[in-house]
């Protein structure tokens, strides 16, 4: 069976990951898009709070279900492409935990979108957001996003994927990086 190609974006929580993915669920609604947290919850039965502040190793745990929660999703329409918001690691409030690379190589991804803005954004958007999200101080959150940038080029060297950063604004960008991953590889001319 030919399965559509799964395409992660990540980023800090409040970077605009959802803001990106409903762009481009507009713009390409042959794309499934789907949240790991939200996957998680469903294969859990559970909250999102519970599973972000457990401890470390539960974390770390719950992460190895992923791949499982999203072939569930997919059930059904499996030639769909896939838009999957996730995070690189997990703010539990005691320690950043990080996905293993593992558990990106059994998404089976195919590119990795990174959302990458400045630290003083996501925490202008924490303080207005009606969502509940981790408060940091600006230093940690800029600690954070270059965690976040590095272990998001590391699962693309790891996996040999592509990698493009972005704002959550730059659709187009986005737009032409998913048409290339879809395209057929070039032929050599015999």
């Amino acid at each position: 069976m030919i399965k559509g190609p799964v395409i992660a974006i990540l980023g800090l929580s409040g970077s605009g990951k959802s803001y990106l993915g409903r762009s481009i669920a507009r713009a390409r609604p042959e794309y499934l898009r789907l949240s790991a947290g939200g996957l998680l919850r469903r294969s859990f039965h559970t909250t999102g709070e519970k599973l972000r502040t457990a401890e470390g190793d539960d974390v770390r745990e719950n992460q190895t279900e992923l791949a499982g929660a999203l072939a569930e999703a997919r059930a059904g329409q499996w030639k769909r492409p896939v838009l999957l918001e996730a995070h690189s690691f997990i703010d539990n409030d005691r320690e950043l935990i990080d996905v293993p690379a593992e558990v990106m190589a059994s998404l089976d991804l195919a590119g990795i979108i990174l959302i990458d803005v400045p630290a003083e954004q996501i925490a202008a958007r924490r303080t207005t957001d009606k969502r509940k999200r981790p408060q940091r101080s600006l230093a940690e959150l800029k600690r954070q996003c270059a965690r976040s940038k590095s272990l998001a080029n590391d699962y693309a060297s790891d996996l040999g994927i592509p990698l493009i950063a972005v704002n959550s604004g730059e659709k187009e960008r986005v737009l032409t990086f998913l048409d290339a991953l879809e395209a057929p590889p070039p032929t050599e001319a015999g």
